[in-house]
């Protein structure tokens, strides 16, 4: 049966329950935009959902992101900080080098000093990156990029971001060199 077709026949529950589970991390604007409901029948059956232990709600800042209960397999750390778009920037600057300054971060990500600092800070609390002091530079490379990497192919159209598909694309094709 056509996808679309399929959409259509989903109940307003079945259609939240199923964008949540193949987007792990959205917040409720954007699984709004995605289903396309009021604001008021989202949060009523997004509420439902909760209450029935269909989804878990995890509260980051000033956004509440979703995911399906059973998924145990998403870091949602890691999830929580790629859904924002700086960060996610930062991050794919950051794997395609092997380290770099804040300078050389903001400007690659024409960013602002200060707001790439802002999100680097959370980076390296949340141990996603780690930072390194050599005379009066700090330099700035991932920890672990398997698991990123792992996550953003495993979920990479559901960050409707061309600059995620052509990383995972030159990632994949290396990975086909090397072997």
């Amino acid at each position: 049966m056509d996808e679309r077709i399929e959409e259509d026949i989903l109940s307003p529950r079945d259609k939240i329950y199923s964008t949540i589970v193949k987007n792990p991390g959205l917040h409720f604007r954007e699984i709004q935009r995605r289903v396309d409901y009021a604001t008021g029948a989202m949060q009523y059956h997004i509420d439902y959902l909760k209450k029935k232990n269909f989804i878990r709600e995890e509260k980051e800042g000033k956004f509440s992101r979703f995911y399906a209960s059973e998924e145990k397999s998403v870091d949602s750390k890691l999830m929580n900080l790629l859904r924002q778009k700086q960060v996610r920037l930062m991050v794919l600057f950051l794997l395609n080098r092997r380290r770099a300054t804040i300078n050389v971060i903001a400007d690659s990500t024409e960013m602002s000093v200060s707001t790439a600092n802002f999100h680097m800070k959370k980076l390296v609390a949340s141990n996603i990156v780690e930072e390194e002091q050599q005379k009066d530079l700090t330099f700035y490379s991932v920890r672990e990029k398997e698991p990123i990497v792992e996550l953003l192919i495993e979920h990479r159209t559901s960050f409707l971001d061309k600059l995620v598909d052509s990383f995972v694309d030159l990632w994949e094709k290396e990975l086909d060199l090397q072997q």
